[in-house]
């Protein structure tokens, strides 16, 4: 099973990814870009590339989103 799950992220590489410290550097942006409705996979693909594979910068997305919502809540 987990043979799988890493051949298939293997087969997403990409030639240009960005890491770990370059995602946390925009990943606010980002963020905010989803809270308004608007699609920053346009402007940072890559960001979102290494969404779908990186599961501790997800969390991170996912817990910034978490925030962004209840202070529209508010």
């Amino acid at each position: 099973m987990m043979l799988k799950q890493l051949l298939k992220m293997v087969s997403k590489t990409k030639d240009n990814e960005i890491d770990c410290d370059e995602v946390y550097n925009v990943i606010d942006v980002y963020s905010e870009a989803v809270a308004r409705g608007e699609d920053p996979s346009e402007i940072l693909p890559l960001v979102k590339h290494h969404l779908e594979m990186c599961v501790s910068c997800l969390e991170e997305y996912e817990a910034l989103m978490r925030i962004l919502e209840s202070a529209l809540e508010v």
